[in-house]
């Protein structure tokens, strides 16, 4: 086992529960799918923070189901990687609430793009991910 240094050590990561998308939100209120249709708040959150220049050092990721269920809303936190600083989680509307939402994760994990790599330099037989392999 080798330890790494991802950038977002130093920040944070933004967990957006993909069941929310997939199967509660179409089960419980067809209307609402409909109206989400085939936006994912964690792909409109992954290329916004690249534009703003965030990406890597702010990552946001999928989940699983994190028990926290309410109707026609997604469950998101905000997860700081800073002694100290406690975790927030909401629940939203990934249509109406996401530029709200984003504010708040920038206002929480912000702090600048340093351009530091991914990882530090791993040992051999690690490859390196590049946050530029991903669409």
């Amino acid at each position: 086992m080798q330890p790494i240094k991802p950038k977002w050590m130093n920040s944070g990561l933004v967990l957006v529960c993909e069941r929310c998308y997939k199967e509660r939100i179409p089960d419980e209120d067809p209307d609402k799918a409909a109206e989400i249709g085939d936006f994912n708040l964690r792909d409109w959150l992954k290329k916004r923070l690249k534009a703003e220049g965030h990406w890597g050092k702010i990552r946001a990721i999928s989940t699983s189901c994190m028990d926290v269920c309410a109707r026609q809303r997604v469950t998101v936190v905000i997860n700081p990687q800073i002694d100290g600083e406690p975790a927030e989680a909401f629940v939203l509307d990934p249509i109406v609430d996401r530029e709200a939402f984003y504010a708040k994760i920038v206002q929480r994990l912000g702090g600048g793009h340093d351009g530091a790599t991914t990882m530090d330099a791993p040992k051999a037989g690690f490859e390196r991910y590049e946050d530029e392999r991903s669409p």
